[in-house]
């Protein structure tokens, strides 16, 4: 029973939290001359990372961060996550205080009042098994992170069905490169736990996130897309207890 109380209260929250932030998005946006654009994009963060904390607090999930002196202080970052859960979002917005967007599926924009929230935090869509479009959402990236603005990249392109990491397309990282930031990888252990993949229900959970050694800005520059692949994904896997070969040692382009 108190599984489902928690489930309906977060669903209820979620939809409350979404509707009336799009007002207040709209309003900061109009005054954005007045505000500064950069106080603009640390308000609708904040907004949107009370909203992450409170729904994993809603679940009743607690989170242990470990490294978290390897979280940047300034510049532009592109975080690469492994995913588990559409539950690695809040997870993830409840750790990074600095303002930050994401590299998600197109579906997502279809949701009612969610493409509005993609627009204000300046989140890119990707289409998936479309080569073309996918390399236009990597430029996008890019040109973002150039502007200073950080994203999280989930380089396996999906969610995880049983928590092992899959496939790392490689080619994702040309964001980095391309935008000439850094790269932060974090390891994600739990969030699946939280909302196992296929089902609507929130269970209350422990989660790790662990932020890892930063990649700096000149070593992703110095490195080609597979090669760069490599010891971000090994971080992952270590950090998670896994092994990094146990899927085939799989980095495409």
């Amino acid at each position: 029973m108190m599984r489902l109380i928690r489930t309906l209260a977060v669903y209820g929250y979620l939809a409350l939290i979404v509707v009336c932030g799009v007002p207040y998005f709209n309003h900061l946006e109009k005054n954005k001359e007045k505000l500064g654009e950069q106080a603009v994009a640390e308000k609708i963060y904040a907004y949107a990372r009370n909203m992450a904390r409170r729904i994993v607090a809603l679940t009743g999930s607690t989170i242990t961060v470990k490294g978290a002196e390897h979280l940047p202080q300034e510049g532009a970052v592109l975080y690469v996550a492994n995913h588990q859960s559409y539950m690695d979002i809040p997870v993830i917005m409840s750790v990074i205080e600095r303002p930050v967007g994401f590299v998600a599926k197109e579906e997502i924009g279809q949701i009612p009042f969610f493409k509005k929230w993609i627009v204000h935090m300046k989140c890119v869509l990707i289409t998936r098994g479309d080569a073309r479009k996918a390399l236009t959402a990597i430029l996008q990236a890019a040109k973002l992170l150039q502007q200073g603005h950080s994203l999280v990249l989930y380089p396996e392109g999906t969610r995880s069905k049983d928590g092992m990491l899959g496939e790392f397309k490689a080619g994702s990282l040309k964001a980095a490169q391309k935008g000439k930031s850094m790269i932060v990888p974090l390891a994600v252990d739990g969030a699946r736990d939280i909302m196992p993949r296929g089902s609507f229900l929130m269970y209350r959970r422990p989660v790790t996130v662990t932020v890892l050694p930063p990649v700096s800005a000149d070593q992703v520059q110095a490195m080609d897309t597979r090669e760069l692949a490599w010891p971000v994904k090994s971080q992952i896997a270590q950090a998670l207890g896994q092994d990094v070969t146990a899927n085939g040692d799989e980095l495409h382009g």
